[in-house]
Parts: C-alpha cells; structure tokens; sequence
C-alpha cells in the first residue's frame, strides 16, 4: 500500500511539474508585470497551483496515517474546484471574444475544447468525492480530473517541441495512463476490467473525443457560441 501512494505522489509531482513548465514562457515568467494580465487569469491560477499542492499533499497525509487531517484539508476541493471550473468558463468567453473576429472556424473549437474541460473536470471531481470511502474510485478519479487540469499547460509545453504534438498528447495520455494501470490490475491484481473504475474513465474519455471530433462544426454549437458572444 505503501508504495501505491509513494507512485501516487511520484505521479501528482511530475504532472504538477509538467504542466507549469506549459505555463512558463506565456504567464510565469511575465508575472511581476502583473497587470498584463486580467484577474481572472491570476484567481486561475493560483486556484490551479493550490489544486497540485493538495493532490501531493493528501496521499503523504495518508501515507503518514494522518486520516482527520486528511479528510479536513480535503473540503479545501469545495471550494477550488467551483474556481476552477468558473474562471475556465470565464477564460473560454474572453478568448472567444477577442478572437472571434480573427478565426471563427479556431474559436469554435477552442471554446468546445474549454467547456468539455470544464464538464469533465466536474464529472471527474464528483464522481471521485461521491466516493471518498472508495480509495480506489476516489484515487482513480481525482486522477481523471488532474489529467484534464493538465492538459492546457502540457498542450502548451509541447507545442513549443513540436507544433500540433499538444494536441495529440491532449488526447493520447488520458488513454495511455488509464490503460496502463488497466493492465496491472488484471496481469497483477486479476481485477476484472469491466468493474473498474479506469474503464470507466476511459469510456468518458472516449466519448469526449467523439464529442469534440463532431460538435464544433455543427451549426447547433457554431450558433449557440454566436448567441452567447
């Protein structure tokens, strides 16, 4: 047990790490000139730094037998979680406004890209909340909803490499992962992979790709994304 929460806080560290390397060059190093940029971007990411540190910190908790204080730093998600999800949204309305004029073929996948964020991340949390007292659904899921968290930065950092390989690590590593611990289980462990919580993920995920392959050259989401601009 030891050594899956050891893993666990290797993982959370290094994606932590990864994604505020994507953050560096555009916001991080630009930061004493704060006012170059708006509030909302400031709130986001500092509710987006605090989300890392209480997922490194929660597993050492545990590992600690630190179990009341655990559950206490815990309700900290309460309230990052809705800051979270309200400055993405917030942040999707901006960036569409200013480049709607420029590229509206652009905007309207990049504000789907945003929203299915926003969505999935919320699905993601609550699912792992509603089941606190299910390590291996409540870990499984925090998982889920730290990978869509670290998809903007790691987008960024990567498409710095290599324009375009952003993207394709956006949509490769939330099946890499899943599908690797997938496999332990069953070669390891001999869990079933229907019952477990990574299948689940996975459909999710799939399902998001689909959606996000198909949704935003349909009139529907080009002219609700009109409507709200």
């Amino acid at each position: 047990m030891e050594r899956r929460f050891n893993l666990l806080i290797v993982f959370f560290i290094f994606v932590a790490l990864l994604s505020l390397a994507g953050f560096f060059n555009s916001y991080i190093s630009l930061l004493p000139d704060k006012a170059k940029f708006p509030l909302v971007i400031h709130i986001h990411f500092a509710a987006f730094v605090c989300w890392f540190i209480l997922l490194i910190v929660q597993p050492i908790l545990i590992r600690l037998k630190k179990y009341d204080l655990h559950s206490q730093m815990g309700k900290i998600s309460y309230i990052l979680a809705p800051i979270l999800v309200t400055t993405i949204l917030i942040l999707v309305k901006q960036q569409a406004e200013s480049g709607i004029m420029n590229s509206r073929s652009d905007v309207f996948i990049t504000s789907f890209i945003g929203v299915l964020d926003a969505i999935s991340f919320s699905t993601f949390y609550l699912i792992a909340m509603l089941n606190r007292q299910n390590v291996r659904w409540h870990v499984a899921f925090l998982i889920g909803a730290t990978l869509v968290v670290l998809n903007p930065g790691m987008s960024r950092l990567f498409n710095q490499i290599i324009p375009g390989l952003g993207l394709l690590a956006a949509i490769l590593l939330p099946f890499v992962i899943p599908i690797a611990i997938l496999s332990v289980e069953k070669i390891k462990h001999r869990r079933p992979i229907l019952k477990s919580p990574y299948f689940l993920f996975l459909c999710c995920w799939t399902t998001e790709i689909i959606l996000f392959l198909t949704i935003p050259n349909t009139d529907f989401w080009r002219n609700f994304i009109l409507k709200v601009l």
